[in-house]
């Protein structure tokens, strides 16, 4: 739907990243619409660990979003090269996509779109949640979701956005945040890959696998709360701002285990 193009702001030539709406796309109104909800959301939330949105021209072509230019690399490319991640690590990655997460749902918004390819780390060592494409405030899928359009990415949608009546809240991104959080940790998705409808069937269906199987000796905590966040029942996974307070005790737990050994 856009390309996005590294480019230099001309009062300060400070590093940016345009992203602007392809004129190619073959469903303009579509495409202005999301792109006007991501400029809302980017320049409605201010948090460290989210992008930053500067400028939005969204009214009147050329279609454009202005964002910081960060640096360092995608936990997707990380995953690719090293598989999985130390524990002490992936709760260090995931507590700060939390804190993202919780200051959207604050402001009323789901991001809609967590993955790995949507988390920059930063070469300090910080995790910025990227690419506000779907975000938006629940409710207003509804039309693209009677439409058939697949707002997400299947491998990381919650179970109740796999129905053929689709439904969403909030807890749909910590459905998907629990399944990224297995995937660091095991260098696998809970659910085996499969075409769309098979993806859906098995999100709506069956029961995620067991980290326990792909991972000894994790804290007992930590089996507990992915557990939660892949619960088939929205009103059983935490709020963001709790995973939040859970992830900060469990990155001491682990951080004095490590101390000890």
């Amino acid at each position: 739907m856009t390309s996005v193009y590294s480019a230099r702001a001309l009062d300060t030539d400070a590093p940016c990243a345009i992203k602007l709406l392809r004129d190619d796309w073959d469903d303009p109104d579509t495409g202005i619409k999301l792109l006007q909800r991501e400029a809302r959301a980017g320049l409605g939330v201010r948090h460290p660990q989210l992008v930053r949105v500067t400028h939005a021209h969204v009214t009147a072509p050329p279609y454009f979003l202005v964002m910081d230019l960060l640096p360092g690399e995608a936990l997707r490319r990380r995953l690719r090269r090293d598989f999985r991640l130390p524990l002490s690590e992936a709760v260090w990655i995931i507590r700060q996509i939390a804190e993202a997460l919780a200051a959207l749902h604050t402001a009323g918004f789901l991001h809609g779109d967590i993955k790995p390819d949507n988390v920059r780390l930063i070469d300090d060592g910080a995790a910025v949640l990227i690419d506000l494409g779907f975000a938006h405030r629940p409710g207003e899928n509804a039309a693209f979701l009677r439409a058939g359009y697949v707002l997400g990415t299947a491998n990381y949608l919650a179970p109740e956005q796999c129905d053929p009546l689709p439904t969403e809240d909030l807890s749909s991104d910590l459905f998907s945040l629990g399944v990224m959080f297995f995937e660091m940790l095991t260098g696998r998705l809970p659910y085996p890959a499969g075409s769309l409808r098979q993806t859906f069937r098995r999100h709506r269906c069956d029961p995620p696998a067991d980290i326990r199987r792909s991972v000894a000796n994790l804290p007992a905590s930590l089996v507990a709360l992915i557990e939660r966040l892949l619960a088939h029942r929205a009103d059983e996974r935490p709020r963001a701002a709790v995973v939040v307070q859970q992830l900060i005790k469990l990155e001491i737990a682990v951080l004095t285990r490590r101390r000890s050994a």
